[in-house]
C-alpha cells in the first residue's frame, strides 16, 4: 500500500484547540494530519519545510560584492587603474 493510500490520522477541531502541540507533533511525524469540523466540513494539515532566514543587509551586499567578482573573473574584466577611474569621473562629471 503507497503513502497514498493510507488515510491521515484524524483529529477534531476541538483537539486542535485543545492539544495543540499533540496535533503538529503528529503532522511532523506523519506529514499530514486530518482536521474534522462538527458541521462535516474537513482539513488537511501539512507540514512543510522551514523557511530560510532572511539575509540581512550587510550580508547582502557581500554576497553580491563575491558574485560581482566572481562574474568578473569569469568575463576576465580587468580591475580599473586609479588614473581609468579619475578619467571615468570626469567624464561622468562633464569635464
Amino acid at each position: 500500500m503507497s503513502d497514498l493510500d493510507m488515510p491521515a490520522i484524524e483529529f477534531t477541531v476541538r483537539d486542535l484547540n485543545r492539544q495543540t502541540a499533540k496535533v503538529l507533533e503528529t503532522c511532523d511525524q506523519e506529514g499530514t494530519v486530518r482536521i474534522q469540523s462538527r458541521s462535516g466540513k474537513s482539513y488537511e494539515l501539512r507540514a512543510c519545510q522551514p523557511e530560510p532566514a532572511p539575509v540581512s543587509g550587510n550580508q547582502a551586499i557581500r554576497e553580491w560584492v563575491k558574485m560581482n567578482r566572481a562574474r568578473r573573473a569569469a568575463l576576465r574584466i580587468p580591475k580599473m587603474t586609479k588614473e581609468q577611474s579619475e578619467m571615468l569621473d570626469r567624464l561622468i562629471a562633464g569635464e
